[in-house]
């Protein structure tokens, strides 16, 4: 048996931790450990809502061997980073997929990844390495996410549609069919992208328009 490591601290990782009880291989070849904190220790109050211990942080939690690892951070540099900082340690990462995600057989998702409750991943749509998808949110045919990119809710992704690494995508955006969302852009939440957006800049609005 795994013992799955959270981490975060935060808002997010106990959402995490209950729709981890959901996901595929709870309580057969993986349980939930307890959480670490991220670079941002948290306070004593934010503490005591966590429903397990914390275990220490990313820079002293040392992996144990029946550890593996999920990362409750939704916004895409941090999260790479401290990823990257257990990976050093050797810390194995599992992908965690929730029950009542639709995944069609030839779909490929990365390790690492993150799929919330009722995510829809279509016919050779392709999920990247630790990118994070969040609840109601659904890829069409052939459209690929890049890895470390955090998507929030009910973000619809149009068939064919290509999103580089390390974006973002705010709750309830679209993309459209074909459309292009290059390296470390992003889209604030209801926006519609129609044909690209170009590497880190953020956009916003219907039709999704540039902002500073």
């Amino acid at each position: 048996m795994k013992n799955l490591v959270i981490i975060g601290a935060g808002a997010f990782a106990r959402e995490l931790f209950y729709h981890a009880q959901g996901s595929l291989g709870y309580g057969k070849t993986w349980r939930v450990k307890g959480f670490i904190d991220g670079n941002v220790p948290i306070g004593e109050e934010e503490g005591r809502l966590l429903p397990m211990p914390i275990l220490g942080d990313v820079f002293s939690y040392a992996p144990a061997a029946d550890d593996v690892f999920a990362c409750a951070v939704g916004t895409p540099e941090p999260r790479r980073k401290l990823v990257e900082i257990m990976r050093d340690k050797g810390a194995n990462f599992l992908t965690l997929i929730h029950n009542t995600v639709i995944v069609q057989e030839r779909a490929k998702i990365g390790q690492g990844a993150i799929l919330c409750p009722y995510v829809t991943v279509n016919d050779l749509a392709v999920v990247g390495d630790f990118a994070f998808i969040n609840m109601k949110s659904t890829l069409g045919h052939d459209a690929e996410i890049g890895e470390y990119s955090c998507v929030m809710a009910q973000v619809f992704f149009g068939g064919g549609a290509k999103v580089g690494k390390g974006t973002f995508f705010g709750s309830g955006a679209n993309i459209l069919p074909h459309a292009k969302v290059e390296d470390g852009a992003f889209v604030g939440a209801g926006s519609v992208v129609l044909k690209r957006v170009r590497a880190n800049t953020k956009v916003f609005g219907n039709p999704a328009m540039v902002i500073d």
